[in-house]
């Protein structure tokens, strides 16, 4: 679990939200929300968020490269021209059902 530097209970952001969001925007850290003083939230600044997102995406990404790597590898792996025609023939059928399903 990551740790935050501001942790407070839910009582005292109700009380200083525009201060803890305030706060937020200029740290870009994290904060944790507790009630009962159990972790209950994480708030983040809009560009905490997009730093987190962006990372997750990358990794998703780096994922997937290393997988097709792996298969290309393996000898999993179709020609362009094959694979391409694959997917064509699939968006067709599904073109084709969905206008059957609209007559019907």
């Amino acid at each position: 679990m990551i740790s935050t530097e501001y942790t407070q209970s839910l009582s005292d952001f109700r009380e200083r939200a525009a201060e803890t969001i305030d706060r937020l925007n200029q740290t870009n850290e994290a904060e944790t929300l507790t009630v009962n003083g159990e972790a209950r939230a994480v708030l983040l600044s809009p560009a905490a968020y997009d730093d987190l997102a962006k990372g997750a995406l990358m990794a998703r990404d780096a994922s997937v490269i290393r997988r097709s790597i792996q298969q290309l590898n393996e000898g999993n792996s179709l020609e362009a021209n094959v694979f391409f025609n694959g997917v064509r023939s699939q968006l067709l059928a599904m073109k084709a059902a969905q206008k059957k399903a609209v007559i019907e």
